[in-house]
């Protein structure tokens, strides 16, 4: 990817939300905190543990990161819990 595609995709992202579609097909923006589940163990959290989105990265290698106790973890490890 060349810088001005990387400054054009972060030009549209933030750590403190993230756009979701729901299983009813609509598109979302969640609010960080926003409740994840653990879908295998990773780190510090089990499988089955809740846990809160503090906020998002984006990893050099263009990979959704949420922050959990100040601890990066990449998204396919979770489920997002939607209200």
């Amino acid at each position: 990817m060349k810088n001005s595609e990387l400054v054009e995709l972060l030009r549209y992202s933030t750590p403190w939300s993230i756009w979701v579609v729901t299983f009813e097909n609509k598109l979302i923006e969640l609010k960080c905190p926003f409740m994840v589940l653990a879908i295998r163990n990773i780190g510090n959290v089990a499988k089955e543990d809740i846990c809160e989105v503090a906020y998002i990265k984006l990893s050099t290698n263009l990979k959704i990161v949420y922050m959990i106790n100040k601890v990066p973890y990449f998204y396919y490890h979770f489920e997002i819990l939607i209200d």
